[in-house]
């Protein structure tokens, strides 16, 4: 048989003749299929709704009474030098907790209507807050929001993880449905004050009071005072005032809003406490290193995306570039009356100071200002000042050495002239040329520009 033959015979037996198969039908969706389809997916997710609320509902209580009480279980957060020197540790500073009567109403409304306006209708998680923050997660593509009740902030103090994942989240609220059962919700907040961080190593509201107004007494603090320890959660270290009076009184401003807008104070009472300007300065502490402990808790923060919260409790080891010589003599400068000018008023004439390796950019010693207090105005991180002459080594004279062309010795350009519109200005008069030993020992400013 030819292969034309086998060929037509095949077609024959597969079909006839050449003739395409039949296409099979398409299955249609039936009513019925659809109706029971759904049925069981909304079944299904309700059995899983439900037995997800009950473990959370078990696991709550169990973590409430295993933690009740407790705000840490870590030892403290040490800082280390650049040999691996003990420099400093982050020790809690906590007052006495105070009881409910001692809290006025005004300090309990401010932090409720800051921080979780719905507190007194929700029982421990608004549902509200959860889906707005999880649209925000999901557009930023992080967790950027966490939606979190005062009564889970309290939860999460308990329960101590740090971390950001949903275990820790849906633990938190697990204890927090646990606490507003067992807890009345004036408890709650009042523990709640109790615990919270209010800047550094301050926590709960009566060491937050003597620590930033000196007052022990919460009835005697005023409406400013309050929206400002109210404005503190948000941000403890951002809207601390004694580092950023500014910010911070931006911040209280926010706080008065809300207040006024939920009817807890008139318009009069917010403007008046809106305009005042915090000029507290606490009692002085001596801790050695201060300044570089501060400025390595903001980096620590900033690098690693920590609060300063999970810092004072979390047990971590900070390792620094600080030489602790270099350090105690900026310190000792700094602490000398002599090296500064005479101040024309009370307040001392100031400055700044940061020692860098100039071979690999590390930071060896740094003084944001005279009588730098913990957690205070730094100089270095919040002052947006020109930096003078200081800036002529650095801009000037070193790039010239460097270029090969120059040398302290080179004669310079010290005659009068501009620079396009800018005509800058001697303090110690004018010449043709002058050495550039002289010119930067007398810090004129004809050289500087002209290199």
């Amino acid at each position: 048989m030819s292969n034309d033959e086998i060929l037509r015979s095949n077609r024959h037996r597969k079909g006839g003749g050449g003739q395409p198969p039949k296409p099979k039908k398409k299955k249609r969706l039936s009513r019925k299929r659809v109706f029971w389809t759904l049925f069981f997916t909304t079944a299904l997710a309700i059995f899983c709704a439900l037995g997800g609320y009950l473990f959370i509902t078990i696991n709550g209580e169990k973590l409430l009474n295993e933690n009740q009480g407790k705000l840490t279980v870590n030892p403290t957060t040490k800082i280390y030098d650049r040999n691996a020197n003990l420099m400093g540790e982050l020790s809690l500073e906590k007052s006495e907790p105070v009881n409910s009567d001692q809290i006025p109403k005004i300090i309990k409304e401010a932090f409720v209507a800051t921080e979780d306006r719905r507190f007194y209708e929700h029982s421990g998680v608004d549902l509200w807050s959860i889906g707005r923050a999880a649209v925000k997660d999901v557009v930023a593509r992080s967790m950027v929001e966490g939606g979190s009740t005062i009564t889970q902030q309290l939860a999460k103090n308990i329960f101590l993880t740090r971390d950001k994942t949903f275990f820790r989240k849906a633990t938190e609220m697990s204890i927090a449905m646990a606490l507003e059962r067992h807890r009345s919700k004036d408890d709650i907040i009042t523990m709640y004050l109790n615990r919270i961080n209010f800047g550094g190593t301050i926590y709960g509201i009566k060491a937050a009071s003597e620590h930033y107004f000196g007052q022990s007494d919460l009835s005697k603090l005023k409406l400013w005072q309050i929206a400002t320890l109210a404005a503190m959660p948000k941000g403890p270290s951002r809207y601390n005032p004694l580092r950023n009076p500014e910010l911070s009184k931006e911040r209280r401003a926010v706080v008065l809003q809300l207040m006024n807008e939920q009817g807890y104070i008139t318009q009069e009472e917010m403007n008046q406490a809106k305009d005042i300007n915090y000029n507290y300065k606490p009692p002085a502490k001596q801790q050695k290193y201060q300044a570089f402990i501060d400025y390595a808790i903001d980096e620590a923060q900033d690098k690693f995306g920590l609060s300063e919260d999970d810092l004072n409790i979390g047990g971590y080891k900070i390792y620094t570039t600080m030489d602790k010589d270099a350090q105690q003599t900026v310190e000792n400068a700094f602490a000398d009356g002599d090296n500064f000018e005479k101040s024309v008023d009370s307040e001392p004439v100031q400055g700044s100071m940061v020692i860098i390796n100039q071979e690999n950019g590390s930071i060896v010693a740094l003084l944001g200002g005279r009588n730098y207090e913990k957690k205070g105005y730094s100089r270095i991180t919040n002052s947006r000042r020109s930096p003078g002459s200081s800036i002529k080594p650095i801009v000037s004279y070193a790039p010239a050495i460097e270029s090969g062309q120059f040398s302290m010795n080179s004669q310079i350009s010290n005659a009068k002239q501009c620079f396009g519109d800018y005509c800058p200005t001697n303090l110690h008069g004018y010449s043709s040329s002058i050495s550039m030993t002289e010119a930067l020992t007398k810090s004129e400013n004809i050289p500087a520009v002209w290199l």
